[in-house]
């Protein structure tokens, strides 16, 4: 699993009299706030309903109940993990994680004591919720057993008075009192059957652990009797906690804007993808500077989605438009290459870099230009380290400057819900990032969740993958994994492959890498 990486400062704060999330020290209300403890790179952003549904949907299978109320402010903070997992922040609070486990090919839930509780309680459970399967994956405690998992003992046989039916080894576990008190979540290590029949051992290996509490404790919340939910707030309200906030980094981005295109003799451009940070970038640039053209290069793999959206803000905005495709270069090079690769992604230089060079040098050709450019440092290692201005080693002609490489994805979708900004109706239909489609360095959480949302380009991605994998003698399970999409597999997809008797030979993997700049 990866580590936690710091890209910049941690930036999430929680107002106790508004009950939102800020994202500095103090609130528009001028209250203090208090620092939340989150995961690095700490790139939080707003959970759209999208999201949430998929969180309760994923409670109501593995526990029986929801976690989250509809008319709740939540965020996920994407934490370091081989393929996608995210923390679910709510009232101030982590309730618990959700990440996609490959091998399984879905998602799970992981709930810390905050959101346990939220599923389970002293007004939701009884005994005979459990035995009628409502609630699900459930392990009732002998009193005696509790002040000892309390305070973080492993769930052991003799200890338990209760139990879900069809619990497996590997499911996560919810441990309650006999009242439904939450004590603790982690990870059954037995089976229902195996916990009600062996003498001994260990049932569940705990991840947290927490003082029972009630409706007569302090840490139960009861806002509108909602118990351990937090009281309906709206992004209006979250934006009003935060206007000075973002008040101060629309300044700096504006005047770091200005000063730049001031300093250099270029034609000023800015870059549009249709994706958010771009979008932001776009809206700033607009305020600071009357003339300037938007760049677009369509590499031949946009979402319908995406192109619609570029056509709807060029229009918006009404600056000269430059334009550039790579056509249908990418499935030539596929005839070619085969399907690209993380290890070799050939498609970079010949659908993306060489379009935008040539856009360039049609367009700017005696002096080259300045594009400002929706980078962010929280997005990886390697914008953290690059500098705010800088010329292209990739595109020649070309200087690029990040007027937001400070900003947080919050600052940005705070920004974008107050301006009222056209964003890609993608991010709504679970989508954190936008690019290409097909993208090999997509998550395979990406790739299920395109099965689901756009299942025609699905279909024809396996279409063009099944002969590859015919030809190596792979089963279809090469194409449902992602095999398809590394050379040299990293560790956790070895393990599948293993795990699963896949035969793994890669067309991509016989090519040549092939450097790209980047």
């Amino acid at each position: 699993m990866s580590k936690p990486v710091y890209l910049g400062k941690l930036t999430l704060f929680w107002c106790s009299s508004c009950k939102v999330p800020v994202l500095d020290g103090k609130c528009a209300c001028g209250q203090k706030t208090e620092k939340m403890t989150i995961t690095p790179p700490g790139d939080i952003r707003p959970a759209f309903p999208y999201d949430v549904n998929r969180i309760n949907e994923v409670s109501r299978k593995q526990f029986g109940a929801d976690m989250i109320r509809p008319d709740e402010i939540v965020l996920y903070n994407k934490a370091p993990y081989e393929d996608r997992m995210e923390e679910i922040i709510c009232g101030g609070v982590i309730l618990g994680t959700i990440r996609f486990e490959t091998e399984k090919t879905e998602w799970v839930l992981m709930p810390r004591i905050e959101g346990a509780r939220r599923i389970c309680n002293t007004k939701t459970f009884t005994p005979k919720k459990m035995k009628s399967g409502e609630l699900k994956n459930l392990i009732v405690l002998n009193d005696d057993a509790v002040p000892y998992v309390a305070e973080g003992t492993s769930v052991l046989v003799p200890g338990i008075y209760d139990v879900s039916d069809n619990i497996s080894a590997e499911d996560e576990v919810i441990i309650i009192t006999k009242k439904g008190e939450v004590v603790a979540a982690g990870r059954a290590k037995m089976s229902s059957e195996e916990m009600r029949n062996e003498p001994r051992g260990k049932a569940a290996k705990l991840r947290w652990k927490g003082t029972p509490a009630d409706e007569t404790s302090p840490e139960y919340r009861d806002d509108a009797e909602s118990g351990f939910f937090s009281a309906p707030r709206t992004w209006d309200d979250v934006i009003a906690a935060n206007r000075n906030i973002l008040d101060t980094f629309e300044r700096r981005s504006i005047d770091f804007i200005r000063n730049t295109a001031g300093n250099m003799d270029k034609r000023v451009t800015c870059s549009y993808s249709g994706g958010k940070d771009s979008l932001v970038t776009l809206c700033l640039t607009n305020k600071a500077l009357d003339d300037f053209d938007i760049l677009f290069s369509d590499t031949g793999l946009e979402f319908d989605e995406t192109l619609e959206n570029v056509r709807k803000v060029a229009e918006i905005y009404g600056k000269p438009f430059r334009t550039t495709s790579a056509g249908n270069a990418f499935w030539e090079g596929w005839e070619i290459n085969g399907p690209p690769s993380v290890d070799n992604r050939w498609c970079n230089k010949m659908c993306k870099l060489t379009p935008i060079t040539a856009l360039i040098e049609d367009n700017y050709a005696e002096n080259g230009c300045l594009t400002f450019i929706g980078q962010r440092k929280y997005e990886s290692l390697a914008r953290a380290k690059s500098e705010r201005v800088w010329r292209s080693q990739a595109v020649p002609n070309q200087i690029g400057a990040a007027p937001i490489q400070d900003w947080t994805a919050l600052h940005v979708w705070l920004y974008i819900f107050r301006e009222k900004l056209p964003y890609n109706p993608l991010y709504e239909k679970g989508f954190d990032r936008i690019g290409c489609w097909l993208c090999p360095a997509a998550s395979l959480a990406d790739f299920m969740n395109l099965r689901i949302t756009h299942p025609a380009y699905m279909a024809g991605l396996d279409e063009k993958l099944r002969p590859y994998a015919e030809d190596k003698g792979n089963p279809e399970e090469w194409i449902r994994y992602g095999f398809w999409r590394f050379g040299k597999l990293p560790p956790f997809m070895q393990h599948i492959a293993e795990a699963k008797g896949i035969i793994t030979g890669s067309p991509a993997a016989d090519a040549p890498a092939e450097k790209t700049g980047e």
